[in-house]
């Protein structure tokens, strides 16, 4: 009965210091991951034929400095189809981004533009950043990862609606698809929302799979 009680003893603590260390680092980690996961074709066009969502990109906080990290992912394109341009809007200055592309990764933009609502989206409105890729670059299973640093910017500082264009919807988001259809002679614009995911969350998740193996090991 002691020894039963001296367990239970150390699994509280442990559950206790596991959760309040989640959130300490939390703190220092910045705070954020948010992804967006792009599964609409708004525009009226054909939409690429995989399973959805079609791309994801993540913006996932660095350290407290003013740091990101976006990766863009082309989760579910099949065969010929290819990202010809990937939209994002931004709520601070634009002037202060610089973008860092990670050689590690499959592909890099041809360009990047910048520029308050100054991208439309044909079916949708305007965005404030654009990765354009060369034709046929960005395919079926490939990254492009970039480090994007900014007066005090989070990952929360990317998720928010393009400004009005007259089109169908307002998305966080967009891309435009090529490469679609049996010819691959198509292309279509699709959307997506985002889905936060709080630094906390991860890392208190991750102490409480800990204290699961914690108890599983006292238990023989």
């Amino acid at each position: 009965m002691k020894a039963l009680r001296m367990k239970n003893t150390l699994v509280t603590l442990l559950a206790l210091l596991l959760t309040l260390g989640s959130f300490f680092f939390a703190g220092f980690a910045g705070a954020a991951i948010v992804t967006f996961q792009l599964d609409y074709e708004f525009s009226g066009a054909t939409p690429p034929s995989g399973l959805t969502p079609w791309l994801t990109a993540t913006f996932d906080d660095q350290d407290s400095s003013g740091s990101v990290e976006l990766t863009m992912a082309a989760t579910n394109l099949t065969d010929a189809e290819h990202v010809k341009g990937w939209y994002f809007n931004f709520a601070g200055d634009l002037t202060t981004l610089s973008f860092s592309y990670d050689s590690a990764a499959d592909v890099e933009a041809a360009s990047i533009n910048t520029g308050t609502d100054a991208f439309k989206a044909d079916g949708d409105g305007f965005f404030d950043i654009l990765f354009v890729f060369a034709n046929g670059d960005f395919r079926e299973g490939e990254e492009s990862v970039y480090s994007i640093t900014g007066t005090g910017i989070t990952a929360d500082s990317f998720d928010f609606f393009s400004a009005p264009g007259d089109g169908n919807g307002s998305w966080t988001t967009a891309a435009h698809i090529g490469g679609i259809g049996p010819c691959d002679q198509y292309s279509g614009w699709v959307g997506g929302n985002s889905v936060p995911i709080p630094g906390a969350l991860w890392l208190l998740g991750s102490g409480l799979i800990g204290l699961v193996g914690m108890r599983k090991k006292l238990k023989k």
